[in-house]
């Protein structure tokens, strides 16, 4: 069985690999050179405080900054969002680390759930990070270029560099997960239970594999990496999280 399916992805399930490879610039859209647009950085900056204001939560906002593959050579025009992180000292709000971050992911699902913001054509995505993860992670490869809106400036300026995703090991690795996650739908008339442990374990074996990948000496270029953004891009990472809400759902009819 999984010999046949193992054939059946199509050409399209890899498409967005051709967006791995790497630009000679950043994107005109955002950065005169490596200065952000005037016009974008105001808006960028009203809605990260609009956001977080909604929160209701008592901390005060350290920084606003941006993140992601706008702020690198390896952008898209399809693919790429403003990835806006809300950066605040995690403490100030509870002693319980987890629990914080709990509920900074569940203010950021809510708010991205209940607005389409484009600018330039590219999502805007919001979240909030410990000032003490952003420190740590922007001595890794964990993150590239880092751009403080707050300050109008670099955190950490962008380096290009040499890179050319390796297709096949990509594909190869990403059939892997695929056929996992389109096996999960065999086990639909099960309990809840029973898919639940089948779900959380797929998922388990991707974001181990992504985070290994951040947190090698590949960092964002590491193929667990990619492979995580190829998933996210072909819609298998939203297929785990659809199918997870339906059965959920599905067990109080």
């Amino acid at each position: 069985m999984e010999i046949r399916k193992y054939f059946e992805f199509v050409k399209s399930d890899f498409d967005a690999i051709k967006s791995f490879y790497i630009k000679d610039e950043l994107p005109q859209k955002v950065w005169n050179e490596f200065k952000i647009k005037k016009e974008i950085r105001e808006q960028l900056i009203t809605i990260g405080q609009d956001f977080f204001d909604k929160t209701e939560i008592n901390a005060s906002v350290k920084d606003i900054v941006l993140c992601g593959s706008l702020c690198n050579y390896n952008w898209s025009e399809k693919y790429s969002d403003f990835d806006l992180h809300i950066i605040v000292d995690f403490s100030d709000i509870d002693d319980n680390y987890t629990l914080v971050e709990q509920l900074c992911d569940y203010a950021k699902k809510v708010w991205n759930s209940q607005h389409d913001i484009k600018i330039e054509g590219y999502d805007v995505e919001v979240a909030i990070q410990d000032e003490n993860d952003l420190s740590e992670a922007l001595k890794t490869t964990r993150m590239g270029g880092v751009f403080s809106l707050i300050n109008d400036k670099w955190i950490k300026k962008p380096v290009r560099v040499e890179f050319e995703p390796d297709e096949k090991l990509i594909k190869e690795k990403s059939k892997s997960l695929m056929m996992k996650i389109d096996d999960l739908d065999e086990y639909k008339d099960k309990s809840y239970n029973i898919i639940k442990e089948k779900i959380d374990s797929v998922w388990k074996k991707i974001k181990d594999f992504r985070k290994s990948g951040l947190e090698s000496e590949g960092g964002e270029f590491s193929i667990g990496n990619l492979v995580f953004k190829l998933l996210r891009r072909n819609g298998y990472i939203s297929k785990v999280m659809d199918l997870k809400k339906e059965l959920y759902d599905k067990q109080f009819k």
